[in-house]
């Protein structure tokens, strides 16, 4: 093996372990991350490295990547916040930049497994911390509740594990139907009824039912669209039986339903509510985006707008930061063409997913479904945490949708 090679390996298992750390540690995360990106590039005296590399650029979700985020780098020029402010904004979005880097390392099949085991590993970990947390306190977690009812977040806020547990949920649906091994899949589809209970009945997150919901409505709805139209009608009815039997037997959620509903009246630019905050940054942006509306306002320029609306200083300790909403921040600060670049972004992941085997397909379409509801409810590829789960996974489910079907006189893509 040569020096190059070992870097390169070196850098796989780096890799491994940010999968590892970013549900339970972002410090963590973010050194591996660092030794990951500098062995990397280290690596890439290697022949290997660099074939991969090249193969990596191939994949549909390397372009819009690299042209959102050189967009957002490019928007600091005309922003109204000083270059080290801009600057600082911009770099929210790095993980972006990286996703070469993320799809060169896991062309290798065992980087793959292991990226998906140690994600699995840590939010099994959090799934049985959750549970246990119903009937047992844990002085180290996020919330000290026992019983059913109330939240029960274990090292991160809800929003983020509600996320996280939605991939998590997928995974465990995507093994339950694709497992040779019948205890395997009988294992898996327990896991993932534990994981999506702790979702909607032990998390107060709203951003995690939605998500839930939309994630599992594409991969019930896609597998049954992949046998026949009837069998996908069938599948979207069975859906519908789901939800609302969910919705019957959750008062957690019934309440937060309920509550939602009320909050909705209260946007007023001073009522702090979690809809109606929503509400009043969305008519912010709306109203002001189209001042600047193809290039945005620049990379930064939400804060500093927001804090000459919101002047009640705790309503502007939630408003301002954020608009909690990221299809309305690309709006805002880059404009249409940034929007256009992260829609782009979202269509290359699910034409993939679409393009694959019908397991694969599911798959790809629930995580798809999963970062659209996320972003619609939260600024998720700017939040460090729920970034790390959605450009990270998004890069591991894009490598591993493998050879998509092909188009009568088109080549196979690999992924």
């Amino acid at each position: 093996m040569t020096l190059g090679d070992g870097l390169h390996r070196a850098a796989q298992w780096a890799l491994v372990i940010v999968f590892l750390a970013f549900p339970l540690s972002l410090a963590v995360a973010n050194l591996a991350l660092v030794l990951t990106l500098a062995l990397w590039l280290a690596s890439l005296v290697s022949p290997v490295a660099r074939a991969q590399c090249l193969a990596a650029l191939r994949n549909p979700m390397a372009a819009p990547a690299l042209a959102l985020f050189g967009w957002v780098l490019l928007a600091t020029a005309w922003s109204p916040v000083p270059a080290t402010g801009a600057l600082a904004m911009a770099l929210k979005y790095l993980k972006l930049g990286l996703v070469p880097m993320f799809l060169a390392l896991l062309q290798t099949p065992w980087v793959r497994r292991r990226c998906w085991q140690a994600f699995g590993l840590a939010l099994m970990f959090t799934l049985v911390v959750t549970w246990l947390n119903v009937w047992f306190d844990f002085s180290w977690t996020r919330t000290h509740n026992q019983g059913f009812g109330v939240d029960h977040t274990v090292v991160k806020d809800y929003i983020s594990q509600g996320v996280m547990m939605c991939v998590f949920a997928s995974m465990c649906a995507f093994v339950a139907v694709t497992h040779v091994r019948r205890r395997v899949r009988i294992a898996a589809l327990v896991v993932w009824l534990l994981a999506s209970v702790s979702v909607l009945a032990l998390l107060q997150g709203r951003t995690g039912y939605l998500a839930w919901a939309v994630s599992t409505a594409a991969f019930l709805i896609s597998l049954g669209l992949a046998r026949s139209l009837g069998r996908g009608l069938l599948a979207a009815v069975g859906v519908a039986a789901l939800f609302a039997l969910v919705v019957t037997a959750s008062p957690l959620l019934q309440e937060r339903a309920t509550t939602a509903l009320s909050e909705a009246n209260t946007a007023d630019g001073t009522t702090i509510t979690s809809i109606g905050a929503r509400l009043s940054m969305a008519r912010l942006v709306l109203e002001l985006a189209p001042d600047a509306l193809w290039l945005g306002h620049g990379t930064g320029a939400y804060p500093v707008q927001a804090e000459k609306v919101f002047t009640d200083k705790d309503f502007c300790d939630v408003a301002c930061p954020h608009p909690h909403n990221q299809f309305l921040f690309f709006l805002f600060d880059q404009g249409l063409v940034g929007l256009v670049l992260f829609l782009w972004f979202i269509a290359a992941m699910a034409r993939s997913s679409w393009r694959a085997s019908p397991q694969r397909r599911a798959l790809g379409l629930a995580f798809t479904g999963t970062l659209c509801a996320a972003c619609v409810s939260h600024s998720s590829l700017w939040l460090s945490t729920e970034s790390h789960c959605l450009i990270l996974m998004g890069a591991l489910v894009m490598a591993s949708l493998g050879p998509q079907r092909a188009r009568p006189g088109s080549a196979v893509i690999a992924a």
